[in-house]
């Protein structure tokens, strides 16, 4: 009786330090998600390097070169304190009809912004990754072009002299004293699958140019499979433009374009 009291007692004394011990926390915290979780599914600007398959930015990196890129943020992931983009070319912007000059077209780039702190707010991540990545209105800056056009409602009041324009189209048409004239413009990307195509076309659209400069109600009239059409119209929400006046007062207005589409 008195083996099997001790064998009791000693079992209890021994159980609590035979537990599983809990996983241990990381030590290394990651950046908060609203911190990068905006960029994903952006369209931007890849400054610099757009024909380079990796792109590393450090704290203090100074990036050379004259291949400027359209991309859109595919995925993004923060980790050591850095933030690793994986990003779609999606075109070759314009200002002012003058292109940036690329060594070769690629259908993805990453993107590595490093130096950040283990858990960093929103003041120490975003100017460094939007110097590198930057919206239309700040690349436009950085060409030299003001563009500062808050984003307005849709318009309803339309502008036209197309030769399908209604009455009440050509009626606010007669008022316009200036039309509207394109501030970047996005030539579109397209990667065949196959490999075998290798293409360039001019193509034929119209769009409403808000008083905010930005595109809405776009349609393509040359005949486009599906796939190239979305490879077009996914780019126009870069595209700016100093809207049509009447006098000094803005005004929407229905205009044909001519974008471009690339298959390679």
């Amino acid at each position: 009786m008195r083996q099997t009291v001790l064998a009791v007692l000693f079992t209890a004394v021994l159980l609590p330090g035979c537990r599983t011990a809990a996983p241990r926390a990381s030590l290394e915290p990651l950046a908060p998600p609203d911190l990068l979780k905006d960029y994903v599914g952006e369209l931007r600007v890849l400054r610099y390097q757009g024909d380079e398959q990796k792109v590393e930015v450090g704290p203090k990196s100074r990036l050379a070169g004259q291949c400027d890129v359209a991309v859109q943020v595919r995925a993004v992931t923060f980790e050591e304190g850095a933030a690793r983009f994986s990003l779609e070319t999606v075109g070759l912007p314009s200002v002012g009809g003058r292109q940036p000059r690329c060594k070769r077209t690629l259908p993805g780039v990453r993107l590595l912004v490093s130096g950040f702190p283990a858990a960093p707010e929103a003041k120490d991540v975003s100017p460094r990754i939007d110097a590198v990545l930057s919206t239309p209105e700040a690349y436009l800056q950085a060409m030299g072009v003001a563009f500062d056009r808050e984003l307005a409602e849709a318009p309803t009041d339309v502008a036209s002299r197309e030769v399908d324009a209604s009455g009440a189209e050509r009626a606010l048409a007669r008022g316009v004293t200036v039309w509207p004239q394109a501030l970047l413009t996005v030539e579109s990307w397209y990667q065949d699958p196959s490999g075998r195509v290798r293409q360039q076309s001019e193509l034929e659209m119209e769009a409403v140019v808000g008083t905010d400069g930005r595109l809405s109600r776009p349609k393509i009239k040359t005949g486009l499979s599906d796939v190239h059409e979305r490879a077009i119209t996914r780019v126009l929400p870069l595209w700016r433009f100093d809207p049509a006046r009447r006098g000094e007062e803005p005004v929407a207005a229905r205009i044909g374009l001519r974008p471009v589409l690339r298959i390679y």
